[in-house]
């Protein structure tokens, strides 16, 4: 992927044009002419990134703006879309429009030969390989030690995180290590054994189930003369692959620890290069077989779940073969970035590639993504081609399984809707699968893992990791009041704590006040595109689809308006109809929406902040002129409210 920047008015790739390159092996930088400059702007900057891993194609407008405001887009998101392409162009001297060419659907920025520096990494890397694959060690040494210096840095470091760079990012990850090992390759048949050794170590622990690694380290001891050293580099890597996978070592590794166990001269400098990782793409001369590595970047200063983690990473990675996980919770609860997480940390145990989809469950603004599309994507990424992609749900899952069996790689399924959404994309055996959803989706034949909200103690610790650890220390009183605010809900305490970032000087107590306040709470819980009321609203939007929507919806409005901490089945129905097996449906669905908590039978809780939720949505439905209208009470949060007055006259009044 190679982009030539020019002036306007120059043909793409002409000699008489004014060459600008673009670097994105660490921060995005672009070529002047005299000097490198950066990127104005993280937003332009991220577009840049998108319209150049897209390269030769056009990317909509939507896509766009998904990528840019994956939570909720402003109203103006096109007009500042179309700013953002107006001062790259004005940035990259291409004013006439020839580089960044705008299509009827969006834009597309053209492709070049060779002019960034991904680019220059992938053909010398392609050039080392097969001086490697030829024995020349000498020349694929330089041509890989040249490619590797390329790097600045994390490709991409001063975008925004979205899908598309973040998977771009993994990709290119996998590059960079493959070429790493190479080199090490090389090294080794040049006899460069012994000055390999610490790089060796590092990598073996960064990356504990890379077989590979462990082998080349352990003929670079022994190549030092320290027997004793590769074996117990031998003993720790099979340790680590019997407990981590539940498998023994491969033959490879297996045949090393032989032949220095009986004395003999190890099997050829080859033996580490025969996985395609290394050399199996030096004959097409392209990163094409590499395996898609698409999770999104890691979550930033990830706090807490340490019991959630270990428990399932345990599953995941158990002797019985790769698991498959449903993480359930309510809107904010941190689901997908508990999975993100996990699936990071799961890494190196699924080497055949890693995928991800946002099936799209959990936006108010955007429609849950079609299984049809979703399947699509997925095979895309596994290297079929657009045209030849199945029309038909089932024939395109059953290509999907066809094509994962027995990869041993993770499928990351985020924000699903519902069994009916996940089904199909369930991949082939020997692969993980994690799915995030607000419903427990128990007729998937997953295991299910209920996601609660943080302790006390994880909120502060996230809100100091967040906010600044020494604000939370000088106001302690504050910050519990501010994390039991948030009810121990991830989404809320990371806004929290954007909003006191975004004021550094400010007292705690501030904030601490404000969400004391009913009237102010869930406005001082929203920043940018960041809300804990519209995460809400998609568990509303849910049950208003379901037949007995409009009853749950009456139901929950009528419960926030009652303030009652701890309802019954008896109190639902006497608030309702008097039908205790209607309010008992009623509750069990709203249970499965995640709108209510459930603590043991027959027993239901309302968070506060759904439960203000819940009160803006009746407010909307109860006559202000009623003397128990919400908006007459909501102050009032210690008296009691006449409920057989309030439902008489609620009762008139539609839902919806």
């Amino acid at each position: 992927m190679e982009i030539v920047l020019v002036s306007a008015g120059a043909l793409i790739g002409e000699a008489t044009g004014v060459h600008m390159r673009l670097q994105v092996l660490g921060p995005m930088r672009f070529w002047t002419g005299c000097d490198w400059a950066p990127i104005p702007s993280p937003r332009p900057r991220t577009l840049l990134a998108l319209l150049t891993i897209s390269a030769g194609r056009p990317i909509t407008t939507g896509h766009m703006i998904a990528e840019l405001w994956p939570v909720k887009p402003p109203p103006t998101a096109a007009t500042l879309l179309r700013g953002y392409i107006l001062q790259l162009r004005r940035a990259l001297g291409d004013d006439g429009g020839e580089t960044i060419i705008t299509r009827a659907s969006g834009y597309e920025i053209r492709r070049a030969a060779d002019e960034t520096d991904v680019a220059h990494f992938d053909a010398l890397t392609a050039q080392g390989r097969t001086a490697l694959v030829k024995g020349a060690a000498g020349e694929a040494h330089r041509l890989l030690s040249q490619a590797l210096a390329l790097w600045r840095g994390e490709p991409y470091s001063d975008t925004l995180p979205t899908t598309a760079v973040t998977a771009e990012v993994s990709r290119l990850g996998e590059r960079r290590l493959t070429a790493t090992e190479a080199r090490i390759e090389a090294g080794l048949l040049q006899g460069r054994g012994p000055e390999l050794i610490h790089e060796l170590q590092g990598l073996t622990s960064e990356h504990p189930l890379r077989e590979g690694l462990w082998a080349q380290l352990i003929r670079a001891l022994y190549a030092a003369d320290r027997r004793a050293d590769a074996l117990e580099s031998y003993r720790r890597a099979r340790q680590t692959l019997v407990e981590e996978l539940g498998l023994e070592p491969g033959p490879d590794l297996r045949e090393l620890h032989h032949a220095i166990l009986e004395g003999r001269s190890l099997p050829g400098p080859g033996i580490s290069a025969r996985p395609t990782a290394i050399l199996g793409a030096a004959q097409e001369g392209s990163a094409s077989a590499s395996p898609p590595l698409e999770l999104p970047r890691d979550v930033p200063a990830f706090t807490g779940r340490q019991e959630d983690l270990a428990s399932l990473q345990r599953f995941m990675t158990s002797s019985g073969g790769p698991g498959a996980v449903v993480i359930t919770g309510g809107g904010g609860m941190g689901k997908s970035a508990l999975a993100i997480h996990l699936a990071h940390r799961l890494r190196d145990h699924f080497p055949g590639g890693h995928l991800y989809v946002d099936l799209q469950g959990s936006r108010e603004e955007l429609k849950p993504l079609q299984s049809t599309e979703a399947l699509g994507r997925m095979l895309r990424a596994l290297g079929v081609a657009s045209r030849d992609l199945p029309t038909e749900t089932v024939e395109a899952a059953a290509r999907f399984r066809s094509l994962t069996t027995g990869r041993g790689m993770l499928v990351l399924l985020d924000n699903a809707v519902d069994t009916t959404q996940v089904e199909p994309l369930l991949p082939g055996e020997r692969c993980g699968v994690l799915v995030t959803s607000r419903r427990a989706l128990t007729t998937l034949g997953c295991t299910v893992h209920h996601l609660n909200g943080l302790s006390d103690q994880e909120s502060l610790t996230m809100l100091g990791r967040l906010a600044g650890e020494e604000r939370v220390t000088a106001a302690p009183d504050a910050a519990r009041r501010i994390a039991r605010c948030c009810e121990g809900l991830p989404l809320a305490v990371r806004i929290a704590a954007a909003r006191l970032m975004s004021r550094p000087h400010w007292s705690l107590h501030w904030l601490a006040d404000k969400l004391k306040s009913e009237q102010h709470h869930l406005d001082e819980l929203e920043i940018d595109d960041l809300s804990v009321r519209s995460a809400l609203a998609v568990s509303f939007r849910d049950i208003e689809g379901d037949a007995s929507g409009p009853d749950m919806a009456r139901l929950l409005c009528l419960l926030a308006i009652s303030r009652q901490s701890h309802i019954i089945v008896a109190l639902a129905a006497e608030l309702d109809d008097g039908n205790l097996n209607q309010a008992e449906k009623l509750l069990e669905k709203l249970l499965d929406a995640r709108l209510l908590n459930s603590p043991e039978p027959g027993r239901y809780q309302m968070s506060e902040l759904v439960r203000l939720s819940a009160l803006e949505r009746a407010c909307r439905h109860i006559p202000p002129h009623e003397p128990n209208a919400p908006g007459r009470s909501i102050h009032h949060k210690s008296e009691a409210l006449p409920l057989p007055r309030l439902l008489n006259s609620s009762r008139a009044v539609p839902t919806n």
